[in-house]
């Protein structure tokens, strides 16, 4: 990573001209800087937001400051250690000035800068520091990524065993259903039977594959994006009728699509389970399908919209919302709908977007799919 990779360097001189002149020779080498006043605003910045470097001057650092200095860093997470820079006095060395030395050195990562320094010297040392912060935060991403597939191979084995111990039962109702479907029923009873097969066969079908950890075999083929709505809303329609939800769907009749039908129910069937979620106290969905364009490429396809007027989500979630294991339900979500929906988008060679808003009078949440023509 690129020292310009916009980390800041933290300027604490409160005596002088000190923090405009060196904010101007880091800016002239392409190193952005901010000045504070004191060490204490200095620790509720970067305890709050990303810091390349801490650079103070000596005389910023009295006893007190220094102890507090010193704990801060000490709570920094395992992968952190904040370069601190210290600008001291030049001159004689003295039994005060050791023992001053010997604290500052005590914060931990620290570089002892005496004054006068020479611009070169300022703008070498603190591009060195920025460096080491660059592979600070290199790593925790790594250690990150590392601890997601971990997570990722324990999810995969799980989900392996349980596909493997319910394909029996799965089995024993599949043909159950069968031979009921050959007994006299009325018109009514046979829709839901047949609704029945359908998804026990989806059920059937995300078990074999292990609930998408390993690639799903689905069949490729045309379909309605319609009637995959439909069916989905058909499977809530005792849960939403039962709520104070109204749901309201608008359908274009978008020509058949090139799909994996099995896959898009998945997604569909996600996004209308999440808005129920977000609405159950009483509320309003509206499913939407219709023929679009893709606004950059022009390519032709289709847009499916799924909005809610729930609470809406904050800040913190939306940033995390397709990353798995990210779940607004509790001990109640998996966190991995979203990031199912995502990928079998995805694979679609389509894009999912969304919106949300926690404003009172105006919250809610919008799912937008595209999926283009790809016959």
């Amino acid at each position: 990573m690129a020292v310009s990779s916009g980390l800041q360097v933290l300027l604490v001189t409160p005596t002088g001209r000190d923090a405009k002149l060196i904010g101007t020779v880091l800016n002239l080498a392409d190193v952005q800087s901010e000045a504070l006043e004191d060490v204490a605003s200095a620790i509720e910045v970067f305890q709050t937001r990303d810091v390349g470097a801490l650079l103070v001057a000596e005389e910023a650092l009295e006893h007190k400051e220094i102890a507090l200095l010193g704990s801060a860093l000490v709570e920094q997470p395992a992968w952190s250690a904040l370069p601190v820079l210290v600008l001291t006095m030049g001159g004689k060395a003295t039994v005060q000035s050791k023992r001053q030395e010997r604290k500052q050195l005590s914060l931990g990562n620290t570089t002892l800068l005496e004054r006068p320094i020479r611009a070169a010297t300022l703008v070498s040392t603190v591009k060195a520091a920025l460096q080491t912060r660059n592979r600070q935060y290199q790593g925790r991403m790594t250690e990150a990524a590392l601890r997601q597939s971990e997570k990722l191979a324990i999810v995969g084995r799980l989900a392996a065993s349980l596909a493997h111990e319910i394909n029996n039962p799965l089995e024993a109702v599949t043909n159950l259903l069968y031979l009921l479907d050959g007994t006299p029923l009325n018109s009514i009873q046979q829709e839901y039977l047949d609704i029945a097969q359908q998804e026990l066969a989806r059920v059937s079908e995300i078990a074999s594959n292990t609930l998408t950890f390993n690639r799903q075999r689905d069949v490729r083929g045309q379909a309605s994006i319609s009637v995959l709505l439909d069916s989905v809303l058909l499977l809530y329609h005792g849960r939403l009728a039962g709520s104070k939800t109204l749901v309201e769907h608008r359908y274009r009749n978008a020509a058949p699509l090139a799909c994996y039908p099995g896959e898009l129910r998945q997604v569909f069937a996600n996004l209308v389970s999440n808005a129920f979620d977000a609405t159950r106290g009483g509320g309003r969905i509206l499913v939407r399908e219709r023929a679009a364009t893709h606004p950059r490429t022009g390519q032709h396809g289709v847009r499916i919209t799924v909005a809610d007027t729930g609470d809406g989500m904050s800040a913190e979630v939306k940033s995390h919302l397709f990353e798995a294991f990210q779940s607004t339900k509790g001990l109640s979500g998996s966190g991995l709908g979203l990031w199912i929906s995502k990928g079998i988008i995805d694979k679609h060679s389509g894009y999912i977007q969304f919106r949300s808003s926690t404003k009172s009078g105006i919250s809610g949440t919008v799912f937008s799919l595209f999926i283009p023509r790809n016959d």
